[in-house]
């Protein structure tokens, strides 16, 4: 599937799976990109039990200005194409559409609509799409948000690129023009003040069984009551 045989619609909703990654998102974003270019808009969508909370994410959203929102319901749309998972697995809230797309990188688990671009062999759902992207002749290195978005779901979908085997994958790795300022950042935002917060008051209140060699973090009132 070319991503130019998806410009026929208008109504158009992209979807990640539940509690999406740094690879899902990213991929949401470059396909929202290719439509914008022609000048159609489109929605990104999530759902699922829980709203994204992790921090590195959530900064992601914010200085990538990635507009995606979290439903719980879905209008009919005309078109909707899922992203780094496929449509009616169990990782994903299904909703209806009159047509169905799924841009992948996962095994295939069930049967594919005709729409459908799934690459098994590539780390990263983040390298598709970047792949396509370059099959439209979209050159990523022009928008430095992008580059950023997909560079950095290539590294968090590999393990920090431990597990970068495929050709395609080392490009993207290696020719993304990303901003590196916005990927330490992403890095190094794991935990949120306020986790911060928690990690440091169940450390102070260990317990350290030495017959055992067995340590006990005990939950004080600040971690109890963010838990209830």
């Amino acid at each position: 599937m070319k991503l130019r045989e998806l410009l026929k619609y208008n109504d158009i909703v992209i979807q990640c799976h539940d509690n999406p990654d740094a690879d899902a998102l990213a991929s949401a974003y470059g396909v929202a990109s290719y439509f914008e270019l022609h000048g159609k808009k489109t929605r990104i969508v999530y759902s699922g039990k829980f709203k994204i909370q992790k921090s590195n994410l959530l900064i992601m959203i914010s200085k990538l200005e990635i507009p995606i929102e979290y439903v719980e319901t879905l209008d009919n749309p005309e078109l909707l194409i899922t992203v780094d998972c496929q449509y009616g697995q169990g990782n994903i809230v299904r909703f209806d559409a009159q047509n169905v797309a799924i841009i992948d990188h996962h095994q295939v688990t069930g049967a594919l609509p005709p729409l459908s671009e799934v690459r098994s062999n590539l780390s990263s759902c983040s390298t598709l799409i970047r792949e396509m992207l370059s099959d439209e002749g979209i050159d990523i290195n022009k928008d430095t948000k992008l580059s950023t978005a997909l560079y950095y779901g290539l590294l968090t979908d590999t393990n920090n690129f431990a597990e970068v085997n495929h050709p395609l994958d080392k490009d993207l790795r290696d020719d993304a023009d990303y901003d590196r300022c916005l990927i330490t950042l992403f890095r190094n935002s794991n935990l949120s003040l306020e986790e911060l917060e928690i990690a440091g008051e169940a450390l102070m209140g260990y317990h350290y069984e030495e017959k055992k060699g067995m340590q006990l973090l005990r939950p004080s009132p600040v971690i109890q009551t963010f838990l209830e």
